[in-house]
């Protein structure tokens, strides 16, 4: 074992700056990760925090009556894509109005007695679409086949709807990068590995006719692989830390990574050190 690790420090020391500049290189790569990795997470929270919302709100015309309003659910329920869809009267909307805007709440009444009972606020449908399950243009069909209707007067998207359309892009951008990640930081790695292994040819030649075992050869690329995976990766993970603490003020309530998250990517960016090791010695052993 001794003799193993005192190879792989060897090989390891062999690469010089270009293992310094591979820790930088990695690192800034884990940083553009992070970022998007946080980013998701906070859509995603909020997403969750909003999950009550409705997904669409149509407002009603004003010459349009409970009667009807209620005779306009059932029919925009016997829409497949729709879960339920709740109504709002004229009524309800004015209470809802007065409690939301609460300091303004006294303003609002002030203004419905001096207009003689005339309600400011529209009847509304809210509409609960399962999100999940469909895409941005099975929405903006939905909300056609809901303007199409003569009683609505339009029909808005909630900041529910937005934040999943925001998360469906996050998690797009999020597995791209991840992607385009693992193969930056390969050939980080597989280019230093094959830099050392040029510069040590001779010297593993001669451990060759010497008859060294396969596996004796082998330990110090996967090694090699294995330490600038990890050490970059908690250099960029580190880097990253720092300029969250000193713009955390600026964030709000935006948390760091979870724990799981840190491990994943330090355990994610050592398996890629490791394998691109272990193709670099396929290779050139």
């Amino acid at each position: 074992m001794r003799y193993h690790l005192k190879n792989a420090i060897s090989h390891i020391a062999r690469a010089g700056n270009a293992s310094v500049m591979s820790f930088f290189g990695i690192g800034f790569i884990t940083v553009l990760l992070a970022t998007l990795l946080l980013n998701h997470s906070f859509i995603l929270q909020q997403s969750e925090f909003k999950s009550h919302a409705p997904t669409l709100i149509a407002f009603l015309k004003d010459s349009v009556d409970e009667s009807t309003g209620r005779t306009l659910v059932s029919q925009i329920e016997k829409n497949g894509r729709v879960l339920a869809v709740n109504y709002a009267s004229k009524a309800e909307s004015l209470a809802r109005g007065e409690t939301q805007f609460q300091d303004l709440g006294i303003l609002i009444k002030e203004a419905f007695a001096e207009t003689r009972g005339v309600n400011p606020f529209p009847a509304s449908l809210k509409i609960y679409v399962d999100e999940d399950l469909i895409t941005r243009k099975t929405l903006e069909q939905i909300v056609l086949d809901i303007k199409a209707h003569s009683e609505i007067e339009d029909v808005l998207l909630t900041g529910q709807g937005q934040l999943k359309d925001r998360l469906r892009d996050s998690e797009r951008t999020t597995l791209i990068a991840i992607g385009i990640a693992v193969v930056v930081i390969w050939f980080i790695i597989s280019s230093v590995i094959n830099k050392t292994a040029i510069a040590r040819a001779e010297e593993i030649s001669l451990m060759k006719l010497l008859g060294m075992s396969r596996h004796y050869l082998f330990v110090p690329f996967v090694i090699h692989g294995f330490f600038l995976g990890g050490l970059g990766a908690l250099c960029g993970l580190g880097c990253f830390y720092g300029m969250f603490y000193i713009f955390e003020s600026q964030l709000g309530t935006v948390n760091f990574l979870t724990i799981y998250q840190s491990i994943l990517i330090v355990i994610g960016e050592m398996v890629i050190g490791f394998l691109a090791g272990f193709v670099a010695q396929r290779k050139l052993v």
